[in-house]
């Protein structure tokens, strides 16, 4: 994959990390951000990028939106995404 494509992935990864950062204790905001992130799954999935599906995956299966509540995971998922933005800025 040339580094146009992993510069987009890159820059998509850093926007869900800011609306994931926005959305702890938004409801509508984490369900963009869940929305996004399975786009990007799906991506990762097109792309083969099997270990970045895979974290995607994890991060889906931890975000579970509820209203009018502060997300108790909310930390585990931003270490998540924080790993999964480094992983793909090697590939740069």
């Amino acid at each position: 994959m040339d580094n146009q494509k992993w510069a987009e992935i890159s820059q998509e990864m850093g926007q869900l990390c800011k609306l994931h950062d926005g959305a702890i204790a938004d409801y509508e905001k984490c369900r963009e951000f869940a929305n996004r992130m399975s786009l990007f799954l799906s991506l990762m999935e097109d792309l083969n990028f099997n270990s970045m599906a895979n974290m995607s995956m994890d991060v889906l299966t931890t975000c579970n939106p509820k209203v009018a509540s502060h997300c108790k995971k909310a930390n585990m998922v931003k270490g998540r995404l924080e790993h999964m933005k480094a992983e793909i800025d090697k590939k740069r």
